[in-house]
């Protein structure tokens, strides 16, 4: 409960919070207590087509009262309904450079005013520069003033170029940590 209470506090100050926490210590746990704890009243819990029921079995077992529906990134389209918070498991899924996946597009156009929480063992487990669209996805994103993952690259990233065949093309996992852990810290 200590950990959910912290998750609160972030939350209230900045509508988003990340559990980088390994594996087995509570993720989803912590996680739907911060959501009792906040008042979310209609959670999605985004996570991975295995986990659903063991999530829906953790929601159960600890009688929790809010309404919540699970689903696995891939049927997020499919999804229509009034929300009132998002969890985000494995969010690192949604780390992908320089473009966006069509699920991380989707929860930004659907979801990016709510509270979020996003939980990773593994936030960014290539590259810093996996940070961007996770956090994207929120209007609250400390980003939110970089429009797109270029110009985000542009301060934070030292940029190379790779030669891939005959084409050379920008690498951008290079990312300069110590401009951003900073930043990400307080989530």
């Amino acid at each position: 409960i200590g950990i959910a209470n912290k998750a609160v506090n972030v939350l209230n100050n900045y509508m988003i919070v990340y559990l980088s926490m390994m594996v087995r210590t509570g993720k989803t746990l912590t996680s739907l207590e911060t959501a009792k704890l906040y008042g979310a009243r209609n959670v999605l819990f985004l996570t991975k087509l295995k986990a659903i029921s063991s999530i829906q079995n953790d929601y159960n077992d600890f009688g929790y009262e809010f309404k919540i529906t699970i689903v696995n990134n891939e049927s997020i389209h499919k999804i229509d309904d009034n929300f009132d918070f998002i969890i985000s498991d494995e969010h690192h899924r949604n780390g992908a450079f320089p473009k966006p996946n069509k699920a991380t597009v989707i929860i930004k156009q659907k979801y990016s005013h709510l509270p979020m929480i996003f939980l990773s063992g593994t936030p960014h487990p290539e590259s810093y520069s996996q940070i961007y669209h996770q956090f994207w996805v929120s209007d609250y994103s400390p980003f939110y003033d970089y429009k797109n993952f270029y110009k985000w690259a542009s301060i934070f990233v030292n940029v190379q170029q790779k030669f891939l065949g005959y084409a050379k093309v920008n690498d951008y996992s290079n990312a300069k940590y110590e401009l951003i852990k900073p930043i990400i810290d307080k989530y």
